[in-house]
């Protein structure tokens, strides 16, 4: 009788723990198994993640074209510097701009991205060096951080670019920018 039960057990602790687990195979990496995230496929797809402009890269920035931009950040070693040329805003509400952050040493860290005021989030298409834009092997859109590197995006989105103004929303974001005119 033990036996059996021994055995009952045994093929109930070993032949079920197979049944739960998932592996790769099961669950593609597009799906979104708990509902958790972005999934195509809903009825009603919300607006904050409709399809995407395609990206064209921008000439590379030139000093005359560059907009100081005041960040006021306590601790950022940092001068933030976008390039008014390749500031836009497309049908897709996203922002796209590049940026210089220029170290007190005169190095510039040179990056062609785009920000979503709906989701706040960041996403890097392209690093500039020697003249050129090189783009992002795994451009993914990742939500902004008030800290580290991440902290001039966020005081963008929080003083200058976001909500989105109506009207001509270039010009007057770029006149926030130029004016140190912010929302809050």
């Amino acid at each position: 009788m033990r036996v059996m039960h021994f055995i009952r057990l045994w093929c109930c602790v070993f032949g079920l723990a197979g049944f739960g687990t998932v592996s790769a195979v099961d669950v593609g990496d597009d799906d979104d198994l708990y509902n958790e995230g972005y999934n195509p496929g809903y009825i009603g797809e919300p607006e904050s993640r409709k399809k995407e402009d395609t990206v064209i890269f921008p000439s590379w920035p030139s000093d005359q074209d560059l907009v100081r931009v005041d960040l006021s950040l306590v601790e950022f070693p940092y001068t933030l510097l976008i390039d008014e040329k390749s500031f836009s805003v497309g049908s897709d509400s996203i922002i796209r701009y590049t940026a210089i952050l220029r170290s007190a040493d005169g190095v510039d860290n040179i990056t062609y991205e785009g920000i979503s005021c709906n989701r706040r989030e960041v996403r890097r298409y392209a690093y500039g060096s020697r003249g050129r834009f090189r783009p992002v092997r795994k451009s993914e859109w990742k939500y902004i951080l008030n800290r580290g590197q991440d902290r001039y995006r966020y005081a963008l989105v929080e003083n200058y670019f976001c909500p989105l103004p109506s009207g001509d929303v270039e010009r007057q974001l770029l006149d926030n920018l130029k004016t140190n005119n912010r929302y809050r």
